[in-house]
Order: C-alpha cells, then sequence, then structure tokens
C-alpha cells in the first residue's frame, strides 16, 4: 500500500495503544445459524462464488518461469495452471479430452508436456492436443479441436486469477475493488514459493472464514499464543467493495514507535499484520517476513465441512533460514505447526463448537459486536453476491 495510506493505519493503531481506539462498526447484529447449515444454501453458494466467481489462487511465484505447473483440485473442479513458452499465465480443465481423465496429478513442477495416465494422450503447456497415443488405431481426429479447455486466467500485480467456468473474461480491477494500490506496493514479486498444506475442518466454510474476522478474541482464546505478539481488540476498518482490509499492530509497535521519534519513519511491515478477505473465499495475510494465502473451500455436499488450502510464500531474507540444506525434509515443519496449532488447535476447535450449535438447532442466531465490523462485511458481501436480504444492525 502506499506510504500516506500506510501512515494514516499507523495513526489509528497508535491512537489505539493510546486512547483504545474508535468503535467501528454499526452496532450489535444478528446472523442466523442456518446459513452455516443449509444445504441448499450450500448448493447456490458452490455454483455462483465457485464457478461463476473469479477466484484468487495464488502469486505469480507458484509459476516462477516458462514450463512451471501448478495442478490444483481444491474448487472442486480440476484445474492446470501453467505458465507456456511465452511466459503466459493459463488455466484449463484438467480433463482429458477423451475420457475425461485427469491429466496431471494435484502438485507442482516444471514439464512443457502432459501425458494422460489412462491413454497418454498428450498437450502442451498452452493446453494443445499434441499426440495421440496409437492414433492409427484409435481413429481418425482433428487434435486442433481437442485441446484442454481453458479456463479465463489473468496475471496482475503479481496475483493469479482464475474463473473455473469457460467462457467469459476476469476484471480483475473490479475482484480487487480498490485494493490495487495496495498489491502493487507490496512488492508481491519479491517473495518465492514456500511450501503449502490443505486443512480439513468439521465447520462450514464461512465460519472458516470468520475465524480471519477479529481480534477481539486473541486476550482470551489466543492468550498463551498470538496475544503474546499482537495487541488484542485492536484493528482498523476498510472496506473495498466486497473485499475487507484490516491491520493489527504488533505488541513491540508502542516500543519501535518510542525509538523512531518520526513517525514518518516507523517501519510499517515490522510493526503490523495486515489481513485481507478477498471475495469470496481468501484470506491474504502479510507479515514482517512473508505473505500466506489461505483459500477456503465448501464441502460439495455437506454444510459442516471445509478445507483450508493454505500456501506460504517466503521474502529473500527467509529462505535461507527456512531451507536447512542440512535437513530439507524439515523445511517449513515448524512454522506449520505454530500456525496450526493456532489455527486448527484453537481457532478452528472453537468454531466446530459453534457448528455444533448449529447442527442441534439449539439457538437460532448468534451476534456480531460493533468491535467486530469483518465479519459483518463478510457476511453481507456473500448475500450481496447471492441476491439475499443484508444482515442490519439491531435497533438502539
Amino acid at each position: 500500500m502506499r506510504n500516506d495510506e500506510r501512515q494514516r493505519l499507523i495513526g489509528i493503531l497508535n491512537d489505539g495503544f493510546e486512547n483504545g481506539g474508535p468503535i467501528q462498526g454499526e452496532g450489535i447484529v444478528r446472523s442466523p445459524l442456518s446459513d452455516y447449515t443449509s444445504a441448499e444454501l450450500l448448493a447456490e453458494e458452490r455454483n455462483i462464488f465457485f464457478r461463476q466467481t473469479p477466484l484468487f489462487m495464488g502469486l505469480s511465484a507458484d509459476l516462477p518461469e516458462n514450463g512451471s505447473f501448478w495442478a490444483d483440485s481444491e474448487t472442486g473442479l480440476p484445474i492446470l495452471m501453467t505458465r507456456d513458452g511465452d511466459g503466459r499465465f493459463r488455466a484449463f480443465a484438467n480433463t482429458c479430452r477423451h475420457r475425461g481423465t485427469q491429466v496431471v496429478p494435484d502438485g507442482r513442477g516444471n514439464r512443457v508436456r502432459f501425458s494422460c495416465p489412462f491413454h497418454a494422450w498428450t498437450y502442451s503447456s498452452s493446453g494443445d492436443l499434441i499426440a495421440v497415443n496409437k492414433a492409427d488405431r484409435f481413429g481418425d481426429i482433428d487434435k486442433s479441436q481437442y485441446g484442454l479447455i481453458e479456463l479465463p486466467a489473468v496475471e496482475r500485480h503479481n496475483t493469479l486469477w482464475v474463473k473455473p467456468t469457460p467462457g467469459g473474461e476476469i476484471d480483475v480491477d473490479k475482484c480487487l475493488g480498490g485494493l490495487q494500490d495496495d498489491m502493487a506496493h507490496w512488492n508481491l514479486d519479491v517473495p518465492s514459493y514456500g511450501a503449502s498444506q490443505v486443512l480439513h475442518a468439521n465447520i462450514n466454510w464461512k465460519l472458516a472464514i470468520d475465524t480471519f474476522g477479529e481480534n477481539y478474541h486473541f486476550d482470551v482464546l489466543h492468550r498463551e499464543t498470538l496475544s503474546k505478539d499482537i495487541r488484542g481488540n485492536l484493528q482498523t476498518h476498510d472496506t473495498f467493495g466486497p473485499n475487507y482490509r484490516m491491520v493489527f499492530a504488533f505488541n513491540r509497535f508502542a516500543e519501535i514507535a518510542k525509538a523512531v521519534p518520526d513517525a514518518n519513519e516507523w517501519p510499517f511491515r515490522l510493526m503490523t499484520l495486515s489481513v485481507y478477505f478477498i471475495y469470496p473465499n481468501t484470506i491474504f495475510l502479510v507479515d514482517p517476513y512473508a505473505v500466506d494465502v489461505l483459500r477456503i473451500f465448501p464441502d460439495a455436499e455437506d454444510p459442516a465441512k471445509s478445507t483450508t488450502a493454505h500456501t506460504y510464500y517466503v521474502l529473500p531474507e527467509m529462505k535461507s533460514y527456512f531451507e536447512d540444506p542440512a535437513h530439507p525434509e524439515r523445511a517449513y515443519e515448524d512454522r506449520f505447526r505454530d500456525f496450526n496449532h493456532v489455527i486448527v488447535n484453537e481457532d478452528y476447535r472453537m468454531a466446530e463448537s459453534t457448528q455444533r450449535c448449529a447442527d442441534a438447532g439449539i439457538q437460532s442466531h448468534i451476534l456480531f459486536g460493533r468491535n467486530e465490523p469483518a465479519l459483518l462485511h463478510y457476511h453481507n458481501a456473500h448475500r450481496r453476491g447471492l441476491g439475499r436480504p443484508l444482515l442490519e444492525a439491531m435497533p438502539g
């Protein structure tokens, strides 16, 4: 983000340390628990959000050079993403045009030809069908008509976007809704791909997103973990179309502010954690040393299940710290262990109790407070996307 915007946010956080900070929400909001349990709503969400809506997939670092590929099935549709011989980012339905088999197993690597494991039909990184196994026996076929089905794909500000349905175009500016400056000024060409994992949870996908929506709970749930590093119940509040940004302050914020008299010289990234919700399903985190992308997906049939695809991108100065040549098999294990201790053992575990409450039907609604404005924004962004009535603050 631009320096003047960083200074504005730092001012809000500094005031928060000194005076408690502003209350930013519209009021207390009642949110129906049926949003986490309805099978009919889940089917509509899967169609609108995970077929018809462009999805933030990751960073340019996922495909660092020509010939790189990344196969991913988390949307429910197997997708093959490539950087072709001209350096262009492309995406395809990862299904063979012969019998519909997934051509490339999920994963990453470098390859310019992809051979289907069923009958060895072979495709290029540009999606062209270049070889039919035993073509003389199979029969005459126009290979130009049977390349991989291409999906709309755009690379902008070193971010990768794909719409999991053929046809149409992706307007990244519309998708970002005003976050272009932030993405352009984070220098996202600098981090390199570090590692990835997939987390499975017995919670609705929106409930998983909710766990990233406030730090009101830090001093309670995370009192032995995150609260030791981050000031609880203090955050900024900015909306960008359907997207959202909040910035937390590290506890060292006040110490740095005192040591550096000129606020214009305060090192924003060392003092803060920036948390973005990128519609419809992505949490994007920027800390002093890395970037995390968490793409959260619903289960195909069960509203009470979801997966979180987590990718970690590392700044160059941290590569040597994580990738110990003496123990390459342990690279990133410690970082993921600490991350999962908070997200899985604390946040998602608590969310599972909310899911059980929702499934039991013991109460009809939960509450979002004035100090939890991101939660109202998340839920209303999804409601707008589906044309549903918006949640509103309770009278008084």
